[in-house]
């Protein structure tokens, strides 16, 4: 390099230029850049770059390597999970699906069963009695609910090998019904139900159960919405580019169009189920109804908007502007509210995780704790 030769020494030169990528940062004061360093608002987007027409999110800026330690329980990185390094950022930019070409995998990877729990750390009797009693069947139907948690009821625990397991943990809903749950019910529930169970613990309303019930119930809570969030942050693109992941479980979306080239744009395709929509250089591609996890905020958000306004303002049995070759029927109609569900729901989880991450120490929140109130 033609800069080493104006420093003495590598050390020199190394200094100077960790100076300049700070600079470059912002993590340096310029008012004050004998004092403190500026800490930056890691809750902006990370800069984009490139050159036209092949701009990507810079690989450097990647750091966090959830996978890697779910993939092999490695004890020596569980401290360095992303959860307790720097806030996720927010992205609401279109087509980021295309702009990071080295977060997908060839083959999506099967985890390490102590680190998918977060149990790695634990002494063997102890993390098997916790596998066992969570590998236990659950009736999904009998425990799942869309409806709010209102209160804890009670709670029924035992000891064993240290680990306090909840046997018997009694809810009351929205209906204001209560219901019968145990902690190997955990794996059924809807993600908002660990939202509710937060919220209840910081605004202080588990007060009235016996001091060592509460402890035990958040110490449970704690643990389970810790490991979710790892898990969705690599299996989620919009949540693992905001959390700096350098490698997602995921493969590359299979968004190949080239078989369909007399679909119109944001119709839908029977077989496979899948809308046709424009990229970010207006080239046709293909978003499939089972990879819709794999794409941006942005690009969900603009494709539900298009067949949103498909579904309200064409015209059945009739031509329309945008689709001059054939008729809209009513399939067309009812493939495209299917499809908008979807899309809705996907969006809702990722607003619920990004919440669950404030829990646990993964996401800033800009508002008083007391205030928080479950996302809907």
């Amino acid at each position: 390099m033609m800069v080493k030769g104006f420093h003495e020494n590598n050390i020199s030169l190394q200094f100077q230029m960790e100076e300049c990528h700070k600079l470059l940062t912002n993590q340096i004061d310029l008012v004050n850049p004998e004092g403190h360093r500026f800490v930056p608002d890691i809750s902006n987007p990370l800069p984009l770059g490139g050159p036209p027409g092949q701009v990507t999110i810079q690989p450097q800026f990647f750091f966090n390597k959830d996978l890697e330690y779910l993939l092999t329980g490695d004890k020596e990185r569980n401290r360095a999970l992303s959860i307790s390094k720097l806030k996720a950022a927010l992205y609401q930019d279109f087509g980021l699906e295309e702009l990071v070409p080295s977060l997908w995998i060839e083959s999506e990877q099967v985890y390490d069963i102590s680190a998918a729990y977060g149990i790695t750390h634990w002494w063997f009797s102890r993390k098997q009695f916790y596998i066992n009693k969570h590998s236990e069947p659950s009736d999904r139907d009998a425990v799942r609910s869309h409806m709010r948690i209102l209160s804890v009821i009670s709670i029924k625990t035992y000891e064993r090998y240290g680990y306090n397991y909840l046997r018997e943990i009694v809810l009351r809903r929205a209906d204001y019904n209560e219901y019968k749950i145990s902690e190997k019910d955990f794996k059924s529930l809807h993600p908002n139900d660990f939202e509710d169970l937060n919220i209840l613990h910081i605004q202080g309303k588990l007060d009235h159960l016996p001091k060592q019930d509460k402890v035990n119930l958040h110490n449970a809570v704690s643990l389970w919405t810790r490991n979710i969030v790892i898990r969705k942050r690599v299996e989620d693109l919009q949540l693992g580019i905001e959390s700096y992941q350098t490698k997602l479980n995921l493969e590359q979306p299979n968004w190949d169009a080239s078989d369909f080239p007399f679909k119109e744009d944001y119709t839908i395709v029977f077989k496979p189920r899948a809308v046709i929509y424009r990229d970010r250089d207006d080239n046709r591609k293909m978003m499939r109804i089972n990879e819709v996890h794999k794409f941006s905020d942005g690009t969900l958000t603009r494709i539900k908007e298009k067949l949103d306004f498909m579904v309200k303002d064409f015209k059945l049995f009739k031509f329309n502007k945008g689709m001059e070759n054939r008729k809209w029927t009513e399939d067309d109609k009812r493939r495209s509210e299917d499809f908008i569900e979807v899309i809705e729901r996907r969006l809702k989880i990722r607003r619920i995780f990004r919440s669950l991450e404030s829990f646990v120490g993964g996401r800033l929140r800009d508002i008083d704790y007391r205030l928080i109130s479950r996302t809907e």
